[in-house]
């Protein structure tokens, strides 16, 4: 008996994968023609619908626009520099930290939005930010390179909500406060 409960479960459950398989065979289908996917590795199909797992420096500064400061800027040199020494799980939570996003698209092309980087007038000490629905980060007038790549790093690894979800959900939930006018 066990073995007649045993099999219908796991005819339940290969139907389930089936109609999962056929789901997703039909949504690739509308991004690639499924006769092509057998010409594709898995590694090849994955950059493709995924993009790269590698985030290039040299990719970013292709479709960099800079506002309110230039290509030569000692600021802009540091930024690179700093994002250079990252390393790839560090330069992935800076993407995701600028755009929301953990890759980019293997074609450049395929990039709807040029990143843009702008220096703010905020205190020297404040921390970079940044707008995921732009594309766009804010940098301070930093003095060095090492506290740009200190603070830069400092918000990546800090800053996990996107466009401050987080912060609006966790502020819009407290009691609100008394007014100072009360006795």
């Amino acid at each position: 008996m066990d073995g007649v409960v045993l099999s219908s479960e796991v005819s339940k459950l290969s139907l389930f994968l089936c109609v999962q398989v056929d789901a997703v065979r039909e949504g690739m289908s509308t991004i690639i023609p499924v006769p092509l996917l057998s010409l594709l590795t898995a590694q090849q199909l994955e950059q493709l619908v995924c993009g790269l797992p590698e985030v290039s420096v040299e990719m970013l500064k292709k479709l960099v626009r800079y506002r309110d400061i230039t290509e030569s800027h000692q600021l802009i040199r540091w930024f690179w520099q700093s994002l250079e020494e990252f390393t790839n799980d560090e330069r992935v939570l800076f993407l995701r930290f600028v755009s929301g996003r953990s890759r980019l698209p293997s074609n450049p092309a395929d990039i709807s939005q040029k990143f843009q980087i702008i220096k703010v007038d905020r205190p020297i000490n404040g921390l970079p930010t940044a707008q995921t629905c732009f594309f766009l980060l804010r940098l301070p007038p930093y003095t060095c390179q090492a506290i740009l790549a200190e603070r830069l790093r400092y918000s990546i690894h800090n800053c996990t909500s996107i466009d401050m979800d987080n912060y609006m959900l966790t502020h819009n939930t407290e009691p609100a406060e008394s007014s100072d006018t009360e006795e």
